[in-house]
């Protein structure tokens, strides 16, 4: 049972926050290609001889580097965060009524009361020593 409620909680986190965790990727591979493009280039610029564009492309890999760094720091302060636009609270309960998702794991947050033998004894003989006084 918390097989699935692990896999419900697993696919709601990741079809909430879908488009940060894309961003986190491609800034990743951002960050991984600009530092490729700036080998290459600067390894191109030492066999032609034209060193002086060096510091450029090294300035160019740095702002990038930095710019897809903000972007990854931007998206995991935002991941798991829902920001309501609206101050009604009708519309979030109306969302949350129609997300399959949320309906999912609503079967797990209600409380099934188990009621074994022992329980059962237990409150009959509650119930008999009640009508004796």
């Amino acid at each position: 049972m918390y097989h699935y409620l692990k896999w419900a909680a697993l696919s709601l986190f990741f079809r909430r926050n879908l488009r940060y965790l894309l961003l986190i990727v491609i800034s990743i591979a951002g960050i991984y290609i600009s530092d490729a493009l700036y080998e290459d280039m600067a390894r191109f610029s030492a066999l032609s001889g034209e060193s002086a564009n060096i510091g450029r492309y090294l300035l160019m890999k740095w702002a990038a580097v930095l710019f897809f760094t903000a972007v990854i720091a931007w998206s995991i302060m935002r991941l798991g965060l829902r920001v309501s636009k609206s101050p009604e609270k009708k519309d979030n309960i109306k969302t949350a009524q129609n997300d399959p998702y949320l309906k999912r794991l609503e079967k797990f947050k209600t409380k099934r009361s188990l009621r074994s033998e022992s329980d059962i004894v237990i409150e009959s003989h509650k119930k008999g020593k009640k009508r004796e006084i």
